[in-house]
């Protein structure tokens, strides 16, 4: 017993005399005697300026504090006079009687009115590198002994007030920044909270980031963050981040949900110009939510939801490969109005506007070139160029400057489709295959929909079988290459009447007095048949046939795709009695007829050519067999 109080009269003595010569450091020695050395240690260790024009206080128990400020840290040689960083105050505590334990706990660090001011000079080196400047032996110093020696145990939190930061053009104020106390394995609450100014007219935007229990732990190399908020000029990103191996091999898993923004008042407020579109309302909601997972060199997005305006796009999507940029996907898109996201047509454009100038080809290298992707899409209806389509299914396939996409099939105007589409973009113009079909196809709806034209009506069939070469529509037009194939039933050439214009030619040829009546601006057949061959943009056709009760229609011609010229001669054959008040409807005869004009506005007249060629013909033959007769009549009267 009595050698235990001799032990604590010692370490009371001890004690006693230790807070003895903490109250001589606090009473006797002023801080302030010590700037020059303070200044002097510091440019020797970084070669840069300190400048301390407040005045220092120092207390040494409970805690070690030191309080500054104003203070100003210099540039290194060559980026001018003004200081690196300054703040108006900067105060920080470290626990005493731990630290002779050689554990180390700091209380709250406050730094106020901090301005940081970042530079890069003529050879791109930053006025933040090299900062330091210690000698190789500084680094190879021995570790001290001890797992824990000089270990951070204990933060008393952060707090930056009021702070900016610049860079270039970028400024940011309003710098704050919270966070709570720091121990191992405790959550943490941190907040931030910026503004962000750039040259220009932009304004100014806001930027809030919250998490009330952040738990980072080095040692083991993990962070959670189970529920952040991320505010950025008025649009809201919550979610969750567990990460694992953030120091090695960075590994982060989570979730994620994007409240409802206006894209265009979010581009607004972020100094952008949102898009014209043909439909001013679009772009007025975006909202979306999903998994995320990072690592590997990979970031996978799954459980995908995206609303844009009415429609949704979910599914799984993944940059496989963050170098190669490889992407994979598998994508469903409910329904999309396309053609209302689409810029406004242009009131001067149309028939006579000059065309738009060519899209200078992009130096550098083509993204198709690199693209490397594999996925499936499906749409559950569309519009799009003005084509309804429905039940949209594509499987996609791009790697070595290759894109295939195939399947491709679709509903539309109560037929099918079917195609087969591939850019090879290995050398250097990307050249176009497109083998496509039609079947059981509304033509009539298909035509006043895509190309607002109502030249052709029924249902039928069309294949394609092409290749084109270029970039711009216009280069792929001109080297398209290829078969065409058409057959159409019960319909009609539409502002086309045949009948009208081949009684003009039957009442020409007889001398009499033109038809009355006005065209019906349609000539209906049963069947429509024709194909083509297509070369360098022009289609040349040698097999047309309609058929129609009264009318057989043969021909050949060609339609120039690029100039949207016609040049058609065609033989129209009368079978049987024409219709009522028909002037042609009494002997059987062919009319040659020549189709020219545009695709727009094609223009039918009489064959004149071909109607001289017909009647010589027709004179000869008659020649041919008067004197067929007379020599069998001579015959018969030889033989007598």
């Amino acid at each position: 017993m009595r050698a235990l109080k001799i032990l604590g009269l010692i370490v009371g003595a001890l004690v006693a005399l230790i807070v003895v010569a903490l109250l001589a450091v606090w009473l006797l020695v002023n801080p302030n005697d010590y700037k020059g050395r303070i200044a002097q240690a510091v440019k020797s260790s970084t070669g840069r300026d300190l400048e301390l024009p407040g005045d220092l206080k120092l207390s040494v128990f409970p805690w070690i504090a030191l309080e500054l400020g104003p203070a100003s840290l210099g540039n290194p040689p060559g980026f001018g006079t003004e200081p690196f960083a300054q703040v108006q105050r900067v105060s920080f505590r470290v626990r005493l009687l731990p630290l002779l334990r050689k554990r180390l706990e700091v209380g709250r660090i406050e730094i106020d009115g901090l301005d940081l001011r970042l530079h890069k000079n003529a050879q791109g080196k930053g006025n933040w590198q090299d900062f330091g400047g210690g000698s190789e032996s500084q680094s190879s110093a021995p570790a001290s002994s001890g797992a824990d020696a000089g270990i951070l145990q204990d933060l008393g939190g952060v707090a930056i007030k009021d702070g900016k930061v610049s860079f270039e053009d970028t400024a940011i104020d309003q710098l704050n920044v919270t966070i709570g106390h720091v121990s191992a394995g405790a959550a943490v609450p941190v907040d931030l909270s910026l503004r962000i100014k750039t040259s220009g007219t932009a304004p100014p935007v806001e930027w809030r980031f919250a998490e009330p229990a952040l738990v980072l732990d080095l040692k083991a190399q993990t962070l959670s963050a189970p529920g952040f908020t991320n505010q950025l000029a008025g649009a809201t990103l919550s979610g969750s981040v567990q990460g694992r191996s953030i120091l090695d091999a960075p590994a982060f898993s989570g979730s994620f949900k994007l409240e409802p923004v206006s894209v265009r008042d979010l581009m607004g407020r972020l100094g952008m110009t949102a898009p014209a579109t043909r439909d001013p309302k679009v772009l007025s909601r975006l909202a979306a939510s999903g998994d995320f997972a990072y690592g590997d060199n990979a970031l996978k997005a799954t459980r995908l939801s995206v609303q844009l305006d009415d429609s949704t796009l979910s599914g799984e999507a993944a940059i496989t490969n963050l170098d190669s940029k490889a992407m994979s996907f598998k994508l469903a898109l409910d329904r999309m109005n396309i053609d209302r996201y689409l810029s406004p047509k242009s009131a001067a454009a149309g028939k006579g506007s000059a065309p738009p100038p060519p899209r200078p080809q992009a130096s550098g290298e083509d993204s198709l070139k690199t693209l490397q992707m594999n996925g499936s899409f499906v749409l559950g209806s569309a519009t799009v160029l003005g084509l309804n389509v429905t039940d949209l299914h594509l499987g996609v396939a791009a790697k070595d400057g290759v894109t295939h996409i195939s399947p491709a099939s679709a509903k539309l105007y109560g037929g099918e489709y079917a195609g087969d589409i591939t850019v090879d973009d290995r050398g250097t113009t990307p050249v176009l295959r497109l083998e496509q079909r039609l079947t059981g196809v509304d033509m009539a709806r298909l035509l006043q929909d895509f190309a607002k034209t109502k030249r052709f009506s029924g249902r039928g069939t069309v294949t394609t079988n092409l290749t084109a070469r270029g970039r711009a529509s216009d280069e792929i037009t001109k080297s398209l290459n290829g078969h065409v194939a058409a057959e159409l039933t019960d319909g009609a050439l539409e502002g086309i009447d045949l009948w009208f214009e081949i009684d003009r030619v039957v009442a020409l040829v007889q001398k009499q007095g033109l038809p009355s009546g006005t065209s019906s601006g349609r000539t209906r057949f049963d069947v429509f048949k024709a194909s083509a061959e297509v070369t360098d943009g022009v289609a040349s056709t040698n097999d047309l046939n309609i058929a129609s009760q009264n009318l057989r229609v043969t021909g050949q011609g060609t339609a120039n795709l690029v100039s949207e010229e016609l040049n058609y001669r065609v033989k129209a054959t009368f079978l049987r009695q024409a219709p009522a008040g028909s002037a042609s409807g009494a002997p059987l005869a062919d009319i040659p007829l020549r189709i020219t004009g545009s695709l727009a506005s094609p223009k039918v007249r009489p064959d004149l050519e071909g109607m001289a060629r017909s009647r010589v013909q027709q004179e000869i033959d008659k020649r041919k067999g008067e004197l067929k007769q007379k020599l069998q009549d001579q015959l018969k009267g030889l033989f007598k």
